[in-house]
C-alpha cells in the first residue's frame, strides 16, 4: 500500500463509522460536513461525517474560483469543512458536493453546530458503553428522541448536568438509561458557574444596631456556604441596603441557599428588634 493510500485509510478511520443522520442520503441543497481524503486534478473525494463516511465527490469546478487556480489552493487532504450537496443519485448512492456554494457565515454556523453534535455523540457513546449496547442502537432507541426534545444531544447533557434528570423522566425513559445519562453528564460536562443576586434592606434602631446587622449578615453567609454554593458575598450599596451574590453551578441549590439566607436575616433581625426586607435582582452577572 502506498503512502497516499495509507493516508486515505488513516483519514477514513478518523471519520465516524456510523450514520448519525436519520436519512440514508443527504438532500440537494443540504449543508454537510465532509473530510477530504483524496485530491485529483479533476476534483476531490470527500467522506461525509454525518452519513457514516459516505463518499461524495467535489468536481473541480465546484471548488476553485477559476481555472487559473489549483484545487490544492482550496482543499487539503485531511481537511474537514462544509460543502453543499448539488447532485444526488439515490439508486447508485452517488453524491456531488460544492465548496463554492457555501457562504462563509454558513460554513462557520454549520461547523459550530457539527462540533456540538460530535461532542453530544461522543457522550452518548459513553452512555451506550455503560448500557453495553452499540452506539447506533442507542441513537435509535432514545438518542433521536432526546435530540428532538432538546434540539441537540449536547444540550441534553448540559441540561442534565445543571438540573438533574427530571426532564428525562418526563420523556418516559427507562431508569437504567436515565442513570447512565446522569453519570456521564456529571462526569464529563463542565457546567459554567452562575450568579444569583438580590438586595436586602436591614434596619436596626438600637444604639449598637450596626454590630447586630454585621453579626446577622456574617452568620447568614456562613449558613449559605455548602454543597452547590461556591461563593457568597454581601457588600454595602448604601446603608441600609446590602447586595447579596451567590455563585454556583446548580440553580436549585443556589435558590435554596438564598432563600435560607433571607429567612435567617429576617427572623434574626426581628428577634433583635430590627427588620429586614428583600428584593431580587433578576439579571445574572
Amino acid at each position: 500500500m502506498s503512502k497516499r493510500e495509507d493516508k486515505a485509510e488513516e483519514i477514513k478511520k478518523g471519520v465516524l463509522s456510523i450514520r448519525i443522520s436519520r436519512k440514508e442520503l443527504p438532500e440537494i441543497g443540504e449543508l454537510v460536513v465532509g473530510t477530504v481524503y483524496r485530491i485529483e486534478d479533476h476534483g476531490a473525494y470527500v467522506l461525509l461525517d454525518e452519513y457514516g463516511g459516505l463518499e461524495a465527490y467535489a468536481p473541480i469546478n465546484e471548488v476553485v474560483q477559476s481555472w487559473f487556480h489549483d484545487i490544492k489552493d482550496y482543499l487539503k487532504v485531511g481537511q474537514k469543512t462544509v460543502f453543499r450537496v448539488v447532485r444526488v443519485n439515490p439508486s447508485r448512492k452517488l453524491v456531488d458536493v460544492s465548496l463554492k456554494k457555501v457562504r462563509d457565515e454558513e460554513r462557520k454556523e454549520k461547523m459550530n453546530k457539527w462540533k456540538r453534535t460530535l461532542r453530544g455523540i461522543r457522550l452518548l457513546e459513553l452512555v451506550a458503553k455503560k448500557l453495553n449496547i452499540p452506539l447506533d442502537k442507542a441513537l435509535r432507541d432514545f438518542g433521536w428522541k432526546l435530540e428532538d426534545y432538546y434540539g441537540d444531544l449536547l444540550t441534553m447533557f448540559e441540561n442534565v448536568a445543571k438540573h438533574g434528570p427530571v426532564e428525562l423522566r418526563k420523556l418516559g425513559l427507562d431508569d437504567n438509561v436515565i442513570n447512565a445519562i446522569l453519570e456521564v453528564a456529571r462526569e464529563r460536562v463542565e457546567v459554567e458557574p452562575i450568579t444569583i443576586s438580590g438586595v436586602i434592606r436591614v434596619v436596626s434602631i438600637r444604639p449598637d444596631g450596626v454590630r447586630h446587622i454585621r453579626e446577622v449578615l456574617t452568620k447568614s453567609m456562613e449558613l449559605a456556604k455548602g454543597e452547590g454554593v461556591e461563593k457568597v458575598s454581601i457588600y454595602t450599596i448604601g446603608p441600609p441596603r446590602y447586595r447579596v451574590d451567590l455563585v454556583g453551578r446548580d440553580p436549585k441549590k443556589l435558590e435554596q441557599a438564598l432563600n435560607d439566607m433571607v429567612n435567617f436575616i429576617t427572623r434574626e433581625m426581628k428577634k433583635r428588634g430590627g427588620e429586614a426586607s428583600f428584593s431580587r435582582i433578576t439579571e445574572q452577572s
